[in-house]
């Protein structure tokens, strides 16, 4: 790939990533524990692969950000074969993930976007997958100084993916390691998503902690008060596709209930979970527990998810080489998919309408690439299995649908 769009190294790095988690699992078996659970693990997956589809097109916009940057606003100019910006893109690059981090905690409306990283309940590598689609969207104004330190975009985006694979590796309870005071460990990050007081907003830094120690935010694990791992607004949704957007309606329900114009944009701008006088928070609604869920339904997840991942990968690999409106087509029937698969798993109303919907489109898309493209294969391959999924589910309805509630629900209700 000529472009350095990390949305295409991700994709690249995915059969590495698939391996590390069967180490992970194989390893937590041998200890007797349960990392995994099978519905947050596909939503983890799903807000991951929408943000690299997502990402398609918006990192094209931010590489020409950057490179505008660096040759307009750069203060010196490295020699070349100077180590000093690889160097300087490692430290500064880290440096500023810490405080663009730091600011997806504190300000509510970033929240709203940053938060999803942080609504399961389990901390495995899966969700070091669970991306917010839309926090690129801000994160420019963070990373600006880079550029101008005259840290050329190849080291920058080179650095800035060995950050981020390294902080993917922080993402469990089964692997550990020593972090000699500078390293972020995984003892140290999974502070990062526990709910308890003593440590929320702390531990933010993706490889290094000295900015944590440097900032008075690191916190190391007090066996008296073991992590509780979540966010206190709770976990709502095994949809990876809708759990993007839970936050933001609520902020919006929010700041509907305020009664002056200052408290609703206090209301975006303050620390999260700020309430204007009289305003309730919304109701907390939690997602269907894995236990209940239908072992027909996890089974089709799990087919559905891999034949959308599977047609993803295709459509990354070989974006170059795509024309435009198979990529737009392409990325709006995938996260079209990821909501639907998580619709099933949440057992929402009309789930298998849905489904089938999104089927009948796919297939149509699958005609349209066999036909349009230099790809007749692909396209023919993505139209059967659409075909034959949608025939299935529409079969199968009773055994995917959820079940309606028994009358003395109800009367209780």
């Amino acid at each position: 790939m000529a472009r350095l769009e990390t949305s295409g190294y991700y994709a690249l790095g995915v059969p590495f990533y698939l391996a590390l988690m069967a180490a992970e699992i194989l390893l937590a078996r041998r200890k007797g524990m349960r990392v995994y659970r099978f519905a947050d693990t596909i939503g983890s997956f799903s807000a991951g692969l929408g943000e690299v589809i997502v990402g398609i097109f918006l990192g094209p916009l931010l590489i020409a950000l950057y490179d505008f940057g660096y040759e307009h606003i750069a203060l010196v100019r490295w020699p070349e074969g100077s180590l000093i910006p690889w160097v300087l893109a490692f430290v500064a690059g880290d440096f500023c993930y810490y405080w663009y981090h730091r600011a997806g905690h504190a300000v509510a409306a970033l929240w709203s976007i940053h938060g999803v990283h942080h609504q399961a309940e389990e901390l495995n590598f899966s969700i070091a997958t669970r991306h917010p689609w839309f926090s690129d969207s801000y994160s420019a104004i963070f990373y600006a100084p880079v550029p101008m330190l005259g840290v050329p975009p190849l080291h920058f985006f080179v650095a800035i993916s060995i950050i981020s694979f390294y902080a993917l590796t922080v993402h469990t309870q089964v692997f550990h390691r020593p972090g000699f005071y500078v390293l972020v460990t995984p003892a140290t990050h999974i502070v990062h998503h526990a709910q308890n007081r003593r440590y929320l907003n702390k531990n933010f830094g993706a490889m290094f902690t000295v900015w944590d120690r440097l900032f008075g935010t690191h916190v190391e694990i007090d066996p008296a008060d073991p992590p509780r791992l979540g966010t206190p607004f709770g976990y709502e949704t095994h949809d990876g596709a809708l759990a993007q957007w839970v936050f933001l309606r609520d902020l919006l329900a929010i700041a509907r209930q305020a009664e002056s114009f200052a408290d609703k944009i206090k209301t975006f701008v303050l620390h999260p979970g700020w309430l204007p006088r009289g305003a309730r928070k919304p109701r907390a609604i939690t997602a269907r527990p894995d236990a209940i869920i239908p072992s027909a339904v996890k089974i089709y997840a799990a087919i559905a998810f891999t034949a959308t991942l599977a047609f993803a990968l295709w459509v990354m690999w070989l974006r170059d080489e795509h024309p435009q409106w198979l990529l737009v087509a392409s990325a709006f029937a995938i996260l079209w998919g990821l909501s639907t698969i998580g619709g099933l798993l949440d057992g929402r109303a009309r789930a298998t309408r849905s489904e089938i919907a999104r089927l009948v489109g796919t297939a149509a898309l699958g005609l349209a690439i066999g036909v349009s493209s230099k790809e007749p294969t692909v396209g023919a391959v993505v139209a059967l299995v659409a075909v034959a999924s949608a025939a299935y589910v529409a079969l199968a309805r009773e055994r995917l649908d959820p079940e309606p509630p028994q009358a003395s629900e109800v009367l209780a209700a």
